[in-house]
């Protein structure tokens, strides 16, 4: 996958070329479906590395399981895969459900070329555990636990991003919230404008009370 490239462009053309080929096992469209998983992968990293468009990633990241699952049943598409669904797994945030979905493909690829290499990956139990790490946090974010979510790494997170209700309407606030902040230099201390617009746009336009992380980690200097 290279980054030198008009991703957006690319990705429109590859759909274009799957939907001609079909989904069969001539080569022909087994290449048009993996060049709509890089295409893909590609924007959904181009949005985050410009902190812009992010709403469009979980779309993009459903398309990709869509394509990725076909492909999934094609050995020589195995190795190719493996690289790509850990890239869109890294990815994506503010989706706990999808990022479930995200790990199964995962995984199923892990053991596919485990199965097929006979050999052990050394992911394979990294894997396994990010997905009970989700499963259980989500299963207390379902039923109101939110206390007992388990916070990972050094920064906390508003325990309220596990609800289904923030997983549902996040897309099309941050849209919003993007609108509002468009012409806003995206440097130093674009983080706090962002957090600022989040909380208000969350609070008056969904009814959700959402805390930063600056709110959450008091200790820590954001930048």
């Amino acid at each position: 996958m290279d980054n030198d490239i008009d991703c957006r462009k690319e990705l429109e053309e590859a759909r274009k070329r799957a939907v001609h080929y079909g989904r069969n096992a001539t080569e022909a469209a087994l290449v048009a479906h993996w060049e709509v998983c890089c295409g893909d992968v590609l924007v959904v990293e181009e949005n985050m590395r410009n902190q812009d468009r992010e709403w469009e990633n979980a779309s993009l990241a459903r398309e990709f399981l869509d394509m990725a699952g076909f492909l999934e049943g094609y050995d020589n598409m195995l190795d190719n895969l493996y690289v790509a669904v850990q890239r869109m797994r890294k990815a994506i945030f503010d989706h706990p459900r999808l990022k479930i979905e995200i790990l199964e493909l995962e995984r199923t690829v892990i053991r596919r070329i485990e199965a097929l290499y006979d050999r052990e990956l050394e992911v394979s139990e990294e894997v396994e555990n990010e997905l009970l790490y989700y499963r259980r946090n989500i299963t207390h974010a379902d039923k109101g636990d939110f206390d007992k979510i388990e916070q990972k790494g050094y920064l906390k997170k508003d325990p309220i991003e596990w609800s289904p209700v923030y997983e549902r309407v996040i897309d099309e606030a941050n849209k919003r919230i993007y609108s509002f902040l468009e012409g806003q230099p995206r440097g130093m201390g674009f983080c706090f404008a962002y957090w600022s617009a989040k909380k208000r746009i969350l609070k008056e336009d969904y009814g959700i009370e959402w805390d930063s992380p600056a709110m959450m980690n008091p200790r820590v200097i954001f930048d």
